[in-house]
C-alpha cells in the first residue's frame, strides 16, 4: 500500500477547504499523522455489510480527539468502488479519494444527504430523474446562478452538486453546495433507508447546528 504522507494529507485538506468555504467551514489539521502497522486497515472489502464491523470497532478504539473529526486512510472501501465513508467515529478515505471526497464526507457529517439520479444505484432505472431544471425543483437557488435553457435535472445533479452520490473522485467537478434542497433521488426522511424521488437535503439550510463533530 502506498501510504499518504503528511504533505499529501495537507494538500487534500487544502483542496477540501476550497469547496467548504461555501459554508464558511475550514478544516485544520490538529496533531501529527499516525501510521498503524495493522494489515486489517489496508483493505476493507464490503465494509458497509452488516456482518463486517471490523472497521467500526477499530475506529471506536482509536478515536482520541473528542469532538474533532478524525480522518482514517485505507486502501479500498467496498472492494474499491467507494472513495469515502462517513462513520460515527470518523471519516474514512480510500486511496482513490481526494479533496472533493473529503469535502463530500464532511458535509455528510454536517447532516447533508447523497443525491442520485436513479432509484437503485445502478442496473435498471425504474424511477429516473427526468426533465429540465425548474424553480419548483430548486426553489431556494432559482435565480442564484445561470442555468442554460433545457439543462436537465439529472445533469444538474451529477455535474454540479457536491452531494451527488456517484461521482468519480478523480474527474468530478461537482462541488456546489446549494442553499436549499434539490429535486432528485435520495433518502425521504431520517427514518427511511429506501430512496425516493423528491426534494433531497443537499443544501446549507439542512446543516445541523454545531456540526461536524464526533
Amino acid at each position: 500500500m502506498k501510504r499518504r504522507d503528511s504533505m499529501g494529507i495537507a494538500g487534500m485538506i487544502a483542496d477540501a477547504n476550497k469547496i467548504l468555504w461555501q459554508n464558511g467551514l475550514t478544516l485544520v489539521q490538529s496533531g501529527a499523522v499516525h501510521y498503524l502497522n495493522n494489515d486489517a486497515w489496508l483493505d476493507h472489502v464490503n465494509v458497509l455489510a452488516e456482518t463486517n464491523a471490523v472497521i467500526d470497532a477499530m475506529m471506536d478504539s482509536t478515536n482520541s480527539m473528542g469532538n474533532a473529526v478524525e480522518l482514517y486512510f485505507v486502501e479500498t472501501l467496498e472492494g474499491g468502488d467507494a472513495a469515502g465513508l462517513c462513520w460515527p467515529e470518523g471519516i474514512v478515505i480510500a486511496a482513490i479519494g481526494d479533496g472533493q471526497t473529503l469535502a463530500h464526507e464532511v458535509m455528510h457529517d454536517c447532516g447533508l444527504e447523497d443525491i442520485y439520479t436513479i432509484e437503485n444505484h445502478g442496473g435498471s432505472d425504474p424511477n429516473p430523474v427526468s426533465g429540465p431544471v425548474s424553480e419548483e425543483r430548486i426553489p431556494a437557488d432559482w435565480g442564484g446562478g445561470y442555468y442554460p435553457p433545457g439543462l436537465q435535472q439529472a445533469d444538474f445533479n451529477s455535474g454540479r452538486l457536491l452531494m451527488y452520490g456517484r461521482g468519480d473522485p478523480e474527474t468530478t467537478v461537482a462541488i456546489n453546495i446549494p442553499r436549499g434542497s434539490v429535486y432528485g433521488v435520495g433518502v425521504g426522511s431520517p427514518a427511511q433507508t429506501n430512496l425516493v424521488l423528491g426534494p433531497v437535503s443537499v443544501g446549507r439550510d439542512s446543516m445541523e447546528a454545531g456540526e461536524p463533530v464526533h
